[in-house]
């Protein structure tokens, strides 16, 4: 695969610039001339700034206003100038990622931006205007805080006594460990877990800095950074459950915003994120976390968002087999598949309800005869004709299918008379890249004609030393 080419903002604003000058273009279309251009060679412009360049890019002109009056005594008429061009950088850097990396790049705005917020930090009419223009400014570039920015955070976080502060500080740190390896080893240990934590019981009534808490809580959790080879996610994650008790506090939310749908949504998401060990699953169980997810399901049933982080949090408890014991006793799987009935025009929930299913059936045939004795198959069979143009969801059906009936293999009649077979065999010709094992594996425990691959056949020399 061919490397893909780059060019300058300065290079694409000089192409702009002869096609009006030379070629007498109208300005759009000597940027739509441009675009083509590069496009055609295999040039990336996703951060190039697609405009006319008069006399310089608006984000860049506002930027350099936003320098000259950066200073910490200002009139009454400056600040309400600074306040002004503030909101408009905002909106900027919320248009486009490209106009938030040409404003660092060129004018170094997150230095400027940065260098405000701490000038300004005991004004409190200024200050929250500065931190949600640097919010802005760092979605998407969590390189552009430094250790020294994340203390700040912290220091500040700690004393916060606004609800509006308080939820852009979180936010900031929340984009700052975004695909950011080091800025997150840097919070954990400087005990952000623990200032995230506190913020949100702080302002517990406020959904905003739950809401935003629980994002960087999360971000903790990935190792999404392609520049480390093995992140601390896991660590991370042990840390939140076992020093900071992380599901006991997040549960107590949770117990607190039940009846709004957001909140609940973010909290059984990062609860969700949280079961990465076979005692946590347990431990939210014996919290009552089992009847927490039941009754938000039944609270925001037509909330399809809700529903399907409730779905996702049921099946993350449920890689504990002392938990899905207790799932299909507390009545779990006529849930699922209510839910499954109810949002079978959502392919998201479907796929959802699918992959908790298939985690049930695993290894327990008295399971799987549970599933199977609701009419399952019909419904799955009616999911998967709603989304044949949904790989996930097909994915997930054949997992499900697979699991239904590999141990209880009299099931499987139940699936043919229903046409999945011919369901399954279409979605891998539809989907061959992302099914192609999950299709063919679901086929053979239906006991149906499927052509295997032999990848590899030994020798039979045995082993030499």
């Amino acid at each position: 695969m061919a490397a893909v080419k780059a060019i300058t903002q300065e290079t694409f604003d000089q192409v702009v610039r002869e096609n009006i000058e030379d070629f007498e273009m109208e300005e759009m279309e000597a940027v739509n001339d441009a675009v083509e251009q590069f496009t055609s060679q295999g040039v990336s412009l996703t951060m190039i700034i697609k405009a006319a360049k008069k006399d310089g890019h608006k984000v860049i002109k506002l930027v350099e206003e936003l320098k000259s009056i950066s200073g910490e005594d200002l009139s009454d008429s400056d600040n309400e100038c600074l306040k002004s061009v503030l909101n408009l950088l905002t909106t900027q850097f919320k248009n486009d990622l490209a106009n938030r990396y040409q404003a660092a790049k060129i004018a170094n705005a997150h230095k400027i931006v940065f260098e405000i917020c701490q000038v300004h930090k005991e004004n409190k009419e200024i200050f929250p205007i500065c931190l949600a223009t640097f919010a802005s400014l760092i979605d998407g570039q969590p390189d552009l805080i430094s250790t020294d920015g994340i203390d700040f955070l912290l220091t500040h976080l700690q004393v916060a006594d606004d609800e509006e502060i308080t939820a852009l500080f979180l936010r900031i740190i929340r984009f700052s460990c975004t695909k950011h390896e080091s800025n997150r080893v840097h919070l954990v240990k400087s005990n952000g877990i623990e200032h995230i934590m506190l913020s949100a019981e702080r302002f517990k009534g406020s959904i905003s800095v739950v809401r935003e808490a629980c994002g960087a809580l999360r971000c903790l959790t990935m190792d999404d950074d392609v520049r480390v080879q093995f992140g601390k996610a896991h660590e991370h994650t042990k840390l939140v459950v076992m020093e900071h008790s992380g599901l006991e506090r997040l549960f107590q939310l949770a117990r607190t915003h039940e009846q709004h749908a957001t909140v609940s949504s973010e909290v059984c998401l990062t609860m969700g994120k949280l079961m990465v060990r076979n005692e946590f699953c347990q431990q939210l169980v014996d919290l009552g976390g089992l009847d927490l997810i039941l009754s938000i399901t039944e609270i925001h049933i037509d909330k399809q968002n809700v529903v399907r982080q409730c779905v996702t949090l049921l099946k993350a408890i449920s890689g504990n087999d002392d938990v899905k014991v207790a799932v299909v006793k507390a009545g779990g799987i006529d849930f699922l598949l209510k839910t499954l009935n109810n949002h079978k025009s959502n392919a998201s929930i479907c796929e959802a309800c699918f992959a908790a299913l298939t985690t049930l059936a695993l290894r327990n045939p008295s399971h799987c005869d549970a599933i199977m004795s609701k009419n399952a198959a019909l419904l799955m069979k009616e999911a998967m004709l709603e989304h044949s143009d949904h790989p996930g969801v097909q994915k997930q059906a054949c997992m499900a299918v697979r699991n239904l009936v590999a141990r209880t293999r009299h099931h499987t009649k139940a699936f043919i008379d229903h046409g999945v077979e011919g369901l399954i065999r279409r979605a891998r010709e539809q989907h061959k890249k992302v099914l192609e094992d999950e299709s063919k594996a679901a086929l053979r425990d239906l006991e149906v004609d499927v052509e295997l691959k032999e990848r590899w056949r030994g020798e039979n020399i045995g082993i030499t030393s």
